[in-house]
């Protein structure tokens, strides 16, 4: 079995690298997360058009058709530089879309959404952040021949604000269906959340009695559980992927930082106090990436990851969240300052932690996935 990375692979890795140094250093991504869009339209066409939008897009959908291993290689560089995006937003909605989709929805959906020309997000979460049914009140009633009504609210949408389409879960008779919905629908509000990290945007979306025709729904009536459930996983690690390049983003910085800070004659990172900090960061996040990348491909090759994404979301929300708090506390003083970087990713940690599922959730869900 080979556990490494194509050479393919690791071009896209460097092409992305490159991108990022080169159109978002972090005066760049600072800028961004003073705009109301938070993301650069310009380099957004950029990215679809280097094909990054559509790599686990079927051919004849407009994509690349590769695999959900070549997408986490491009999320993890993403997250290194935390370059705002929605390209996590997009990318689990594209896999839900081709789990539930008939082969009309996947042309209408995803061509635009891999060209770059259309952003399409997935409305779960609720009051509840389970990965669960049951934190799905949203309702979808029949009203008339050919047409449905949606009610209810979804919190925490990931670029609600920026997305021409949601992919809105609702609950019928016999169970969860989704439903692509355009932004602009009659009854649909869409209010921006104020969010720790203000490289992200999500939004507060609100269903007062919006009507959907039938066949807007992606998938049987009430069956739509089983494959959304496959692209929550899929959509989890990628979020992991980003969180470890994060998380070795600010190492990167600390790092460099130890390297030129002196104290007492030395550069403190001479010093055994700060290395075995710095080791323990190390030694965190590259677990984490192990786990990541045997989750990405699990979420391919087996019919249940769910034990390998818990694992994966787990380790990686612990890893980039001591990656930022340790980072600010080796830069010192100045850690603590807006213009040091440092609390970027601190900052980038504390909102990922619970998004899509606590560690605690997780380590229940793992325990709940092997029968404990």
């Amino acid at each position: 079995m080979d556990f490494g990375f194509s050479e393919e692979q690791e071009q896209l890795r460097r092409q992305v690298r490159r991108f990022a140094d080169e159109r978002c250093p972090m005066d760049r991504v600072r800028e961004l997360m003073d705009s109301d869009d938070a993301f650069d339209k310009q380099m957004w066409a950029s990215m679809a058009e280097l094909g990054w939008l559509g790599l686990a897009v079927p051919e004849q959908a407009g994509g690349l058709g590769l695999n959900w291993e070549d997408v986490v290689v491009v999320a993890e560089e993403l997250g290194r530089s935390l370059l705002p995006s929605p390209f996590l937003a997009v990318t689990t909605a594209a896999r839900a879309v081709d789990l539930l989709g008939s082969e009309a929805q996947k042309a209408e959906l995803l061509a635009p959404l891999a060209e770059g020309t259309s952003v399409v997000t997935l409305a779960f979460f609720e009051d509840s952040d389970v990965i669960d049914p049951d934190g799905v009140a949203t309702t979808a009633t029949a009203d008339g021949d050919g047409w449905l009504t949606l009610s209810g609210t979804k919190m925490f949408v990931p670029w609600g604000q920026s997305a021409d389409k949601l992919l809105l879960v609702a609950r019928e008779a016999d169970g969860l269906s989704v439903f692509a919905v355009d932004s602009a629908a009659e009854g649909l509000t869409v209010e921006p959340l104020q969010l720790i990290d203000t490289t992200c945007r999500a939004a507060r979306v609100s269903l007062d009695s919006v009507r959907v025709a039938a066949d807007s729904r992606l998938g049987a009536a009430g069956q739509a559980w089983p494959l959304l459930s496959r692209a929550l996983d899929a959509g989890l690690v990628a979020l992991c992927a980003e969180m470890v390049g994060a998380a070795d983003g600010s190492l990167q910085l600390t790092t460099e930082f130890a390297k030129v800070r002196q104290q007492f004659g030395s550069p403190i990172g001479r010093f055994q106090g700060v290395k075995h900090r710095l080791a323990e960061i190390y030694v965190a996040t590259e677990s984490a990436r192990s786990l990541t990348y045997y989750a990405s491909w699990a979420v391919d090759h087996l019919d249940d990851a769910a034990s390998s994404v818990a694992m994966a979301k787990e380790w990686a929300a612990e890893a980039l969240d001591r990656a930022g708090e340790e980072g600010v506390q080796l830069h010192g003083a100045i850690g603590y300052t807006w213009e040091c970087d440092a609390h970027l990713y601190y900052k980038r940690g504390r909102l990922c932690r619970n998004l899509m599922g606590s560690p605690d959730y997780q380590r229940e869900r793992l325990l709940a996935a092997q029968g404990l």
